[in-house]
């Protein structure tokens, strides 16, 4: 089912005039003229230094959320270093950017988050670029993986850490953990199998019949649509009788694939959720037939194994 955020009423609440939260915010500072983020609403939760929970091997990061609404991002590429970082949330959203003045840009990344005792659960959703008068924006490919951060000098060691991440639940928005404990991997999503049974509603010579439901199988966790070349990449092709016919969410296509959950901007496939394969414009079958069915298809080089024959009436 898919996760909405609207990044319209995000950016019009950030570029909007005056200042409201609860952090000590001077509007006129001078600071403030090197950064995007000119409403302030800082979540008091987030003041401090986090430490972002990584593999063993990999560097430590630290991230600090400044009570003036400026963070340390923690970034170590001498190209970035120099600038000057702010923040502000929104609901459940914690908005993040930079300007980078030598450039003539302006960053701004919408993150869901959510704070657990002394662990920051934080999911990146999309970043929107402004350069003048051009605005882009791209969506996460994987909006339900989150990272994980810690308060600094909390835990004594990992095995602490770890101990304390696998205790706490995750947040509704988040389906895996990045250099989860457990050793679960957004890859594991990829083991599951779908099931494909008639569809209740009986054949006839109309172009808008409904032949086949689809549901995950054997449930791994919520497969992520592909988004970042801006479509919806489930797709498969059926065979009735030697001929063959693509099915996608492609509405121009003559046979169409619907899913129960929401779709729009990104979505996931979750456990429970129905996908639907219609006739579109086309008879593709009037009474009963026998039907091949290819692998689902998520991209060119993702397939989801499961029913590759049945029979629809």
């Amino acid at each position: 089912m898919g996760k909405i955020q609207s990044m319209l009423l995000v950016v019009t609440l950030l570029l909007s005039s005056g200042c409201i939260g609860t952090g000590p915010v001077d509007p006129n500072d001078d600071n403030f003229i090197h950064e995007p983020c000119t409403s302030k609403n800082l979540d008091t939760d987030l003041f401090g230094e986090w430490e972002q929970h990584r593999y063993p091997d990999f560097p430590e990061r630290q991230v600090k959320y400044g009570e003036n609404g400026l963070m340390d991002s923690g970034s170590t590429d001498p190209d970035f270093a120099d600038l000057l970082y702010c923040w502000t949330t929104l609901d459940e959203s914690l908005i993040t950017g930079y300007r980078w003045t030598g450039e003539g840009i302006d960053l701004l990344t919408d993150s869901l988050y959510h704070i657990d005792g002394n662990l920051l659960f934080v999911a990146t959703i999309s970043s929107t670029w402004t350069q003048g008068a051009s605005v882009d924006q791209s969506f996460t490919d994987k909006p339900t993986e989150c990272t994980v951060y810690y308060r600094a000098g909390v835990f004594d060691d990992r095995q602490v850490r770890n101990d304390a991440i696998n205790a706490t639940s995750k947040p509704d928005f988040c389906t895996w953990i990045g250099a989860d404990p457990t050793g679960a991997s957004p890859a594991d999503a990829w083991n599951a199998t779908y099931l494909a049974i008639d569809h209740s509603d009986v054949l006839s010579t109309a172009t808008d019949d409904s032949l086949i439901t689809i549901e995950l199988d054997d449930f791994y966790g919520e497969l992520e649509w592909y988004v970042s070349e801006g479509y919806f990449g489930f797709w498969t092709e059926i065979t009735i009788d030697n001929t063959t016919y693509q099915c996608s969410l492609d509405s121009s296509t003559n046979c169409t694939i619907t899913f129960s959950g929401m779709n729009d901007y990104y979505a996931v496939w979750e456990e429970g959720e129905i996908a639907t394969l219609s006739e579109n414009g086309v008879d593709i079958c009037s009474t009963t037939c026998d039907i091949e069915i290819s692998e689902l298809r998520l991209r060119e080089e993702d397939r989801l194994p499961g029913t590759t024959q049945l029979t629809i009436s």
